[in-house]
């Protein structure tokens, strides 16, 4: 059986690789992003379905999110609140993934939880960056 106790143990190893959870409705952006956490020697698990998130983040426990907001059936800042709301969840940092840059939709993926933003497209480095900030790792 594998508690919340081994997952914190784990976490703390030299031979731990960070899980990254993508939630995309574009296959394209769901293999971009897999390709650059690999390249990073992070694990990762992707879902092109919105109302999977949710279950995933709770199962796993990834130690980041990245969430596209426009999603169909159950959108990124409706799924980021949920995040939020979750004690067991509510500590992931969840970075959006958007083509939504006006200043307004800034403010409501803000609100929605999300702590940080990355505009598509978006560059690799940039994703990179935020990946390495919320990991509090240094750059390899």
């Amino acid at each position: 059986m594998h508690s919340k106790l081994n997952n914190i143990i784990e976490k703390e190893s030299e031979t731990y690789r960070p899980l990254i959870l993508v939630v995309d409705n574009d296959y394209d952006n769901l293999l971009l992003a897999s390709y650059v956490i690999e390249s990073l020697g992070m694990a990762f698990v992707f879902t092109d379905k919105s109302e999977e998130c949710l279950n995933l983040v709770e199962k796993l426990l990834p130690d980041v999110v990245l969430l596209d907001i426009v999603m169909p059936k159950v959108d990124g800042l409706a799924l980021a609140r949920s995040i939020r709301q979750n004690k067991n969840t509510a500590h992931i940092p969840i970075i959006a993934i958007t083509g939504l840059t006006r200043p307004e939709d800034i403010e409501k993926i803000v609100e929605a939880g999300c702590n940080s933003y990355l505009c598509k497209p978006y560059l690799l480095e940039d994703l990179e960056l935020k990946l390495y900030a919320y990991l509090k790792r240094p750059l390899i």
